[in-house]
């Protein structure tokens, strides 16, 4: 079936990450800065899918692009994060997999702030 993927092992999400929400704090002086708070400790699997190097402010930044399988859950937001081990991955996309309320497959890059 086109579209269609692979079914997820349960047993492939052995990687044990945090998932952070962002929050806005305000700093006294009239601005605000954002910190990310822990909202939920989850397994997934995190496959590298590709990277990309470029030249930007005077140095060499690199952003590495990863697939990261986990359960569903019902107050998932593209505007969290999730760290692995020190790793931070911005989610960029979420997709339920097969339409099915189990599983999503999140886009992340590392290496990049939002």
């Amino acid at each position: 079936m086109a579209g269609r993927i692979k079914s997820i092992s349960i047993g492939r999400l052995r990687y044990k990450c945090e998932l952070k929400s962002p929050t806005d704090t305000s700093d006294g002086a009239g601005g605000r800065s954002q910190t990310y708070n822990t909202i939920a400790n989850i397994f997934a699997d995190i496959r590298p899918m590709g990277g990309d190097e470029a030249f930007r402010q005077g140095k060499v930044q690199t952003k590495n692009t990863h697939k990261i399988y986990m359960r569903q859950r019902s107050d998932m937001s593209a505007d969290y994060i999730i760290v692995y081990e020190g790793r931070t991955f911005q989610i960029q996309n979420i997709k339920n997999v097969d339409e099915r309320d189990r599983f999503f497959e999140i886009t992340a890059t590392e290496g990049v702030s939002h």
